[in-house]
């Protein structure tokens, strides 16, 4: 079933991209100063800018990081799914998501504020951690997806990019980018933290103790996350942090892609679903960790019992098979590369929840398992699950602090809340 119109097109051009990037020419390699004088990327630094304060911590802290990670990506384009036909390179895709990191920090944690001149310390350096992860996010794909010769002036091949030792600057005149067919996407994590912190080790400072990794490594909470976050831990990192931000402003941007690039919905109803939640959720109508609630979160899950669906299709009689809606809302999600899984199908029947670390072992110790069958064997409900992508899909119009105060609380699974 083909959910947007468009998309068989664009997958046509992915399945058509070697002999595309074989055409593509050799790139002069350029210092930071001319990878950063674009439209785009000097609008995006003029936001950090006017949010970075006082000028000197912009110009001392942020500035150079920037430039440093321009030197390193220079003009590379960013291979991505290729849905909606973007073209983008990394730099620009990662001053894209730490501009809205940045701004989603602001306006979420520092409502009152038009800056971050009046932050505390400690504040300051976990804004500077969130931003840098935002910029590296997508780094590791260099090593794994592309294939970079380096060319002296009179065009001749020298050698191959090694990127683990550093920036092509100085090493050649051009560049051509080759992709590669293997497959270890299982090292991107890992790959991308090892060049987040070569890349801000790049970073010349008068004193390394204020500066770059070492000034991030200076709390070991603040680095915890900025690990958690970049090795795509996703789920470790708490809805109170500022690097919750990130995978929002991932998602933002991927909406504002889809926005641009006008895709036509063929299969409306999960499109339609993640619109009504949104507005139910907004105006308080569905709530989030209340007693019997559908929708709970806890240490970074997500957890939506399938009932929801019935009851979107109850009030919206357009749509008449909750199976459906479901199905197309996955197919929605996976738009915005964030997977939903169902929690262990083997409690189903008895419409608790299994898979939450020894909740199933509290049941037993309880007698539950016998007596919740017994009392709920005509109830039939599931549990999709999700990590802090869906949480920032369908809470991407509620107030962080809501989403705070509920995200606190221990996780109580629905319908077996009287009976323990």
């Amino acid at each position: 079933m083909v959910m947007f119109r468009g998309l068989s097109p664009s997958f046509k051009k992915i399945n058509k991209s070697k002999k595309a990037h074989a055409q593509i020419d050799r790139c002069v390699i350029k210092t930071a100063d001319d990878l950063l004088n674009t439209k785009n990327n000097l609008a995006s630094i003029e936001i950090v800018k006017s949010l970075i304060k006082p000028s000197s911590h912009f110009n001392y802290i942020y500035l150079p990081t920037i430039r440093k990670f321009a030197e390193f990506v220079q003009a590379i384009p960013l291979m991505q799914p290729g849905f909606f036909n973007q073209k983008i390179n990394f730099l620009e895709r990662g001053l894209e998501r730490g501009v809205r990191a940045l701004s989603l920090c602001l306006k979420y944690f520092f409502p009152e504020e038009n800056n971050f001149i009046n932050i505390s310390n400690n504040d300051s350096l976990e804004i500077y951690a969130t931003f840098t992860a935002a910029l590296f996010l997508d780094v590791g794909k260099l090593a794994l997806k592309y294939s970079i010769m380096l060319f002296d002036k009179k065009n001749n091949p020298t050698k191959e990019w090694n990127l683990f030792s550093g920036s092509m600057l100085g090493l050649g005149d051009y560049y051509k980018v080759d992709y590669i067919e293997e497959n270890y996407n299982d090292l991107e994590n890992s790959i991308t933290l090892l060049l987040a912190r070569q890349i801000l080790d790049s970073v010349n400072a008068v004193s390394l103790h204020t500066k770059g990794f070492n000034w991030i490594a200076s709390d070991l909470s603040v680095l915890k996350l900025w690990i958690c976050l970049l090795t795509g831990e996703e789920d470790r990192i708490p809805m109170t942090s500022f690097m919750s931000m990130v995978p929002r402003a991932e998602i933002d941007l991927i909406e504002t892609s889809r926005l641009n690039a006008q895709v036509a919905v063929t299969d409306p109803g999960g499109e339609a679903f993640l619109k009504w939640l949104r507005k139910e959720l907004v105006e308080e109508k569905i709530l989030i960790n209340e007693k019997d609630a559908k929708i709970s979160i806890s240490n970074g899950k997500i957890f939506i019992s399938t009932a929801i669906f019935q009851e979107f299709t109850n009030v919206n009689p357009n749509y008449k098979h909750p199976e459906i809606i479901e199905k197309q809302f996955i197919d929605v999600a996976k738009l915005y590369q964030i997977s939903i899984s169902e929690l262990d199908q083997r409690y189903r029947g008895f419409g608790g929840l299994s898979g939450l670390g020894d909740l199933s072992k509290r049941y037993r110790a309880l007698g539950g398992i016998s007596a919740v069958q017994e009392s709920q064997k005509n109830s039939v409900q599931r549990i999709l699950q999700g990590d802090i992508r869906l949480i920032s899909l369908i809470t991407s119009n509620i107030q962080i602090q809501n989403i705070k105060l509920n995200s606190t609380r221990n996780f109580t699974p629905p319908n077996l809340t009287s009976k323990f």
